[in-house]
């Protein structure tokens, strides 16, 4: 008996250790790092597109998100999500990172040449999100595209 006390005495001391948060407390907490980068998110190709239920093409403007020395895209895109508690879904790790959907808005959508894209600082890039390493300053646009980029300037 005395060792089934302390065995539950050990787990309730082990279990009241852990750190569990309400969503509430989750989303509440910032994200603290030494440089600052701009995050937009938009879906205006989604809100044209026929049969769209869509009627807001911005999902977050001009976003100032703290990161780290040797952070990318996908830490820049998953803090400014949580803190605006956004909806996201990504598949993948390391640098092959890719995004499903942003505020419920997921490739294909839109037709099957449909999904997320990213550009900084006007470019974009050809690495995934997790492969490019962000400069203090960047300005990052994560754009919704029905046409594989050509409808949102990514293709020439």
């Amino acid at each position: 008996m005395k060792k089934l006390i302390l065995l539950s005495l050990i787990i309730l001391s082990v279990f009241c250790s852990c750190s569990i948060k309400t969503p509430e407390e989750y989303y509440k907490e910032k994200e603290k790092g030494k440089y600052t980068a701009t995050i937009s998110i938009n879906c205006e190709t989604a809100v044209k597109y026929k049969n769209s239920k869509r009627k807001k093409s911005e999902i977050l403007n001009n976003y100032k998100v703290s990161y780290n020395k040797g952070d990318t895209v996908f830490t820049a895109l998953k803090n400014a999500c949580k803190a605006n508690k956004i909806q996201f879904e990504y598949t993948g790790a390391g640098d092959s990172v890719y995004i499903e959907g942003i505020d419920y808005l997921y490739e294909f959508d839109c037709g099957k040449h449909s999904g997320w894209e990213y550009s900084v600082n006007g470019v974009f890039p050809s690495v995934g999100c997790n492969a490019y390493k962000l400069k203090n300053g960047d300005v990052i646009k994560w754009l919704y595209t029905c046409d594989l980029g050509k409808d949102i300037g990514a293709v020439k």
